[in-house]
């Protein structure tokens, strides 16, 4: 990855949209943690060649990683995180570009420029890290009573100090809507999360009733096989014990 992100974090073009840039892995499972994405081509424009990229190729896997929109029918593309090992220094991001209807292109070259492109990077984190942050950020409007109450200006300074106090309040604004958009995507994934839990739960409840049904099953065959074993060591012994050898043994004995 040649940019950083605080370098092209903004979007050069508009070609297509996730339904979600707002990606949560639940790192705290065994299995490797995954969120479902659609991608979808905006209307009234041409073909449009996408792909994902990221700065940490062994830790994601994006199914499928590129392709080509030419109708309106979305995408639907799965992020996983290997192993569950998320670090905040991994960037995941989109690019997409129009490519023609007739002539061929070459997706090594394509990106090159970026006048043209489009790129959208997604807000990666874990489930913990996303509920201390939206608990971090409820706590951080400015306390305008507390303001306004600790200033003594008068006349034009007030003036100026009210207008802080409203640029800061609007800043503030801005920040909760953001906050409030953010915290219904992580109700919704974390909805989604607990089904995958409850999921998992019935699915480890099936595979240890199977395996207990296996046991019981192994468990009689190895009574049975006991038994078995018991009752040929048996039938040697009284087999032994009825030889011809023994009889001649008692025949000889004399008594004196």
């Amino acid at each position: 990855m040649q940019e950083s992100q605080s370098e092209t974090s903004y979007i050069h073009k508009q070609y297509v949209v996730l339904d979600q840039t707002f990606v949560v892995f639940d790192s705290d499972q065994p299995k490797n943690a995954s969120q479902k994405l659609k991608l979808n081509r905006l209307a009234g424009v041409g073909p449009i060649y996408w792909r994902f990229q990221t700065n940490a190729p062994t830790r994601y896997i994006v199914s499928p990683n590129h392709g080509v929109l030419s109708d309106d029918e979305p995408v639907e593309v799965t992020v996983t995180l290997y192993q569950n090992r998320f670090r905040p220094r991994h960037e995941l991001f989109l690019q997409a570009a129009p490519v023609s209807e007739t002539a061929g292109f070459d997706p090594k070259t394509i990106f090159e420029t970026t006048e043209t492109a489009q790129v959208t990077y997604l807000d990666l984190g874990t489930t913990v890290m996303k509920i201390e942050s939206a608990l971090e950020n409820s706590k951080s409007a400015t306390d305008l009573h507390q303001a306004l109450d600790a200033s003594a200006s008068v006349g034009a300074d007030r003036v100026d100090q009210l207008q802080s106090i409203l640029n800061l309040t609007n800043c503030d604004t801005e920040q909760l809507v953001n906050n409030i958009h953010q915290a219904k995507q992580l109700k919704i994934t974390l909805d989604s999360q607990l089904e995958e839990r409850k999921r998992l739960v019935e699915e480890y409840k099936a595979r240890l009733t199977m395996l207990e049904g296996s046991y019981m099953r192994k468990s009689a065959e190895v009574n049975r096989l006991q038994n078995e074993l018991l009752n040929q060591q048996k039938a040697q012994a009284m087999k032994a014990s009825a030889s011809p050898n023994n009889n001649k043994s008692a025949g000889n004995c004399c008594i004196s």
